[in-house]
């Protein structure tokens, strides 16, 4: 069995993504990040994520100049 790498995200990225969303719907989540409920429940409570979800989710919010 594969070990999944974990990463965690710094507390002013995640600060801004909260201010971008306007609730924590899940489509609102999806559609403004690309991530799921799970994700964004771990992100907002300091815990790591898969790396592969972090590297993508960082591109995403560099691609739309949010970070």
């Amino acid at each position: 069995m594969r070990v999944q790498k974990l990463t965690y995200l710094e507390d002013d990225v995640i600060d801004k993504m909260r201010s971008i969303i306007h609730c924590q719907k899940p489509e609102v989540i999806q559609n403004h990040f690309g991530i799921g409920l799970n994700t964004w429940v771990k992100l907002r409570e300091g815990k790591a994520i898969r790396h592969s979800v972090a590297l993508r989710l960082l591109q995403r919010l560099q691609k739309d100049d949010l970070i």
